[in-house]
């Protein structure tokens, strides 16, 4: 702190110097009248002897090495003096930044989370998910590369045993829905599946007890639990005694063994965690277990890609005998790349946009700052004639900008932090970034440099631009004509029609996706239609008797509710994922095997239920038993993809040890596709068994993925059936909670909330970008309109008219604009492919969108560019050439 000690002291002992010398002066005249000399004439002397006391001002601050310390704080003052005196301009610009730097802060702080800032996990650095490489050639040869996280139990025994140089767990991704028991209640809390060691690996230690141990991860081993913080307050009121004691968790006696430390983050947020006991058979059987590594003190990256590499014979052969040209391996990502893999390109396109946002506010504010900095060439010039040099004019000119952006800067971390607040709420949940959203000091760090760079943005130009005009030659120039700020601004403007282009482009692309998933034939009918998710994963329901004596007894209870018209269960809903299953078809003209489809068991009144049209045969009834010949029904898809929608009827399907005989096809609904349909909601191919016909086996799987759902359709508005249906279940099981409600027609826009997401946000900065667009062409006719005012006014006392300077003034708003649709029509070409991963049933470059953007952008720049230039039909002639 010497410095500005120092500071301190020096500008002190400045503002003392004038006093020093005036005492000084005085002295001199005093001893010069002493020697008889006059008042005038003593004055007179003494200034002659003792000097310019200006220029001992300025040597002495040359000598204290304050002389640029000292400039830049008088072209501060001075700015603040300026913009003072012009509140407009300084409201106008501030809030612009603000928007702008808010906007783009609290964007990054999304970015900052997912990408940049590290996993709330000890040494981050060290940790690392397995993914499995997969590359396929297309049709042209091609090779098609992707990542997937998802592991069988083969893969998993493998790495466990061989890789030497990590320690390893594995993890059932997401946290899927529970019921858990005491004396007092019945929840339905959220369990995460994960081995022995996961804890350890992220480096997350409990605050009561311990974690599992690996003898607790093998199947038959004593059920046992530990608890989230969260969990462990609320449910069990801190009670440090519960290690040890016995809950019913899935139905189940559970002993909780730890509870974990508040506000820690796992890879799926959960309530509970249990042992995953992975194995090759059941759920190991497909990919449906997520492997975690963290690298061993001395160890290498490299050194674990060796030992990988020792596996992919036993993993890989088979695989590259049928597909030689395929590229599949085992490799190491970091976990946060991993993490973040599904939310980086919606994050990364909101990035690009608000960036967008930042470059067209800039240059908006740019063409402001030019035409302030233009009005004041004549001062400027006579600074310069003065003395001034080139660098203090210049270091002058960016001192407002400067000072604006950093106000501006301050005003956008304040907003940034509201929508932080904002995104933490209405962000999806398949985005959401380990740790959430927060202000921390990269934010702050972006926001700074943003400002910065916003100042230079904002300032050079103009700057440059009076220094290449030479602002000497003003002084000729008569004081009544302002010089032009010239094809610059104009220049700028078009830049910024070029970016609104992208923007508006962008954004019409992401609508007309909405509204295609929106409006794609759901298939059934949503009208009056309740849904309740039920958790099944539970001991007393793997058996198949009490599994149907449930179903029997709940849906009969739900009938019995006044204006219930009827009652189904299925195992999941339209606009849900469906159990992905492999079958093969047993006969018929061509027989098929490898196939996959979607699947799900149902209840007879779930077509008549949803209202899904019945298109050949029959549907499933009462008859259809466990005991009864097995039965299935497929949808339209699967008839015309796998038996060409002829003879369908009374041909059979093989799944597992089971075949089914095929006795009716049902119309498409729309769902979330599975592993092989790459868009939010489309039709899948997907057959269905009935209810009753699930055995034990297949029970006891599916519910530890699926929670299935009661519907129930009424002859009115469904007001109040929620209630009435949470009664009816409490009276067939009371310690069976029901997870969650839905209306039905609610399902979609909860399948859809990440393409909304991106809607919403994308729409409201194309609507900004729009907005200051047009106030650039609106202030670029303007500004022309008022320098031209004599000009136009002399030409109309000559007999111009006034539609004539209408035209002339307007065409250079329209030719500006027509230079920005171009230049943005080629930077669409470009940017364009970036978000084309976010599209579905929609082209790219789809004309629909691009003439409506055109058809806008066109519309509103006349508007913009009309409503200035009628400010010439109040031009007097009379009155301009009597000014003359």
């Amino acid at each position: 702190m010497n410095w500005l000690q120092q500071l301190i002291s020096r500008r002190r002992e400045y503002h003392n110097l004038s006093e020093e010398l005036a005492e000084h002066l005085q002295e001199k005249i005093e001893e010069l009248m002493s020697e008889g000399m006059s008042r005038p004439d003593a004055e007179a002397a003494a200034r002659r002897q003792f000097g310019n006391a200006l220029l001992i001002e300025e040597h002495s601050r040359e000598v204290w090495q304050w002389a640029t310390l000292e400039a830049v704080l008088r072209d501060l003052r001075y700015a603040l003096r300026q913009l003072r005196r012009n509140p407009g301009f300084t409201v106008t610009v501030l809030l612009t930044l603000a928007v702008a730097i808010g906007a783009n802060t609290a964007v990054f702080s999304m970015v900052n989370a997912l990408l940049l800032r590290p996993l709330p996990y000890s040494e981050p650095e060290r940790l690392a998910s397995l993914v499995r490489h997969k590359g396929l050639a297309d049709q042209k040869g091609h090779i098609i590369a992707e990542d997937d996280t998802g592991q069988d139990g083969e893969t998993w025994e493998l790495v466990r045993d061989n890789v030497s140089a990590v320690q390893a767990a594995v993890y059932s991704y997401d946290a899927s829905g529970v019921n858990l028991r005491t004396d007092s209640m019945a929840r339905n809390v959220r369990n995460q599946r994960v081995s022995a060691g996961y804890f350890e690996v992220l480096g997350i230690r409990p605050i009561l007890g311990r974690t599992f141990a690996s003898e607790e991860d093998r199947p038959g081993t004593a059920k046992v639990a530990v608890l989230s913080f969260e969990t462990w307050k609320s449910l069990f009121f801190s009670d440090r005694a519960i290690i040890g004691k016995s809950i019913l968790l899935k139905g189940e006696p559970h002993l909780v063994i730890g509870v974990l430390p508040p506000n820690i983050h796992t890879t799926s947020p959960a309530d509970i965690w249990t042992p995953l006991q992975p194995s090759r058979f059941e759920e190991g059987e497909g990919d449906n277990y997520h492997i975690v590594f963290r690298l061993k003190p001395n160890a290498t990256w490299s050194q674990v890609d060796t030992e990988l590499s020792v596996l992919h014979p036993a993993l890989f052969e088979n695989f590259k005998k049928e597909y030689p040209q395929s590229d599949e391996r085992l490799v190491v990502r970091p976990l946060q790349q991993t993490l973040a893999s599904d939310a980086r390109t919606p994050v990364l396109i909101l990035m690009g946009a608000v960036s967008l946002i930042l470059l067209i506010a800039c240059a908006n504010l740019a063409g402001l700052t030019l035409v302030r900095v233009m009005r004041r060439s004549g001062e400027l010039s006579t600074r310069l004639a003065l003395g001034a040099t080139k660098a203090s004019i210049f270091r002058q000119l960016m001192m407002e900008p400067f000072i604006l952006s950093l106000a501006g800067g301050l005003l956008g971390v304040s907003l940034a932090a509201a929508g932080i607040r904002f995104f933490a709420q209405a962000i999806p949940p398949e985005i959401v970034p380990v740790g959430g959203l927060a202000m921390d000091y990269r934010t702050l760090l972006f926001a700074l440099l943003a400002s910065l760079v916003t100042s230079l943005l904002i300032g050079v130009l103009p700057a440059l631009e009076i220094r290449r005009a030479g602002i000497r030659v003003s002084m000729a120039v008569n004081t009544r004509t302002s010089t032009s700020p010239g094809r610059l601004r104009q220049g700028l403007i078009a830049g910024e029609v070029m970016l609104t282009v992208v923007l508006l482009a962008s954004a019409g692309l992401l609508v007309r996706t909405l509204v295609h998933l929106q409006t794609l034939p759901p298939g059934f009918d949503s009208t009056n239609v309740m849904t309740a998710q039920v958790s099944l994963d539970d001991a007393k329901y793997h058996d198949a008797q009490q599994f149907q004596q449930l179903l029997q007894q709940s849906l009969a209870a739900m009938k019995r509710i006044p204006g219930v018209e009827s009652a189904a269960v299925g195992l999941n809903l339209p606009f849900e994922r469906g159990l992905n299953n492999g079958f093969h078809i047993m006969d018929g003209p061509e027989t098929r095997e490898g196939q996959s489809s979607s699947s799900a068991y149902v209840t007879p009144e779930y077509f008549g239920a949803l209202r899904i049209p019945l298109l050949v045969g029959r549907a499933f009834n009462e008859a259809d038993t466990a005991n009864s010949q097995l039965v299935a029904i497929v949808n339209e898809s699967f008839a015309r993809k796998f038996m060409g929608k002829t003879d369908v009827i009374g041909r059979h399907i093989a799944s597992g040890h089971d075949t089914y005989l095929i006795v009716g096809v049902v119309g498409d609904v729309t769902k979330r596709p599975g592993l092989f349909v790459n868009a939010p909601l489309a039709t899948e191919v997907t057959y269905y068994i009935p209810a009753a016909q699930a055995d034990q086996s297949l029970l006891s799987i599916v519910h530890v993925w699926f929670q299935p759902s009661w519907i129930v359709r009424t002859a009115g508005p469904i007001t109040g059936i929620a209630e009435s249906m949470q009664k009816a279940m409490e009276e067939v099981e009371p310690a069976l909670p029901i997870a969650s409600f839905h209306r039905m027609g609610d399902l979609q826009a909860l399948a859809l909330r990440q393409q909304s997401f991106e809607v919403v946000l994308l729409g409201v900065l194309a609507a900004l970008a729009l907005l200051l667009s047009l106030v650039g062409v609106y202030g670029l006719i303007s500004n022309m309109v008022a320098q031209r005012t004599r000009e136009i006014g002399i030409r109309m006392a000559l007999g111009s008219s006034t539609r004539q300077a209408m035209l002339e003034i307007g065409k250079s708003g329209v030719v500006t604009v027509a230079m920005g649709m171009t230049g943005g029509l080629i930077l669409s070409a470009l940017c364009l492919q970036l978000i084309k991963s976010e599209l579905y049933g929609v082209k790219t470059y789809d004309p629909v969108t691009f003439a409506a953007v055109l058809a806008l952008l066109i519309i509103a720049a006349l508007l913009a560019t009309f409503l200035p230039t009628r400010r010439i039909a109040r031009i007097d002639p009379a009155a301009t050439l009597r000014a003359e």
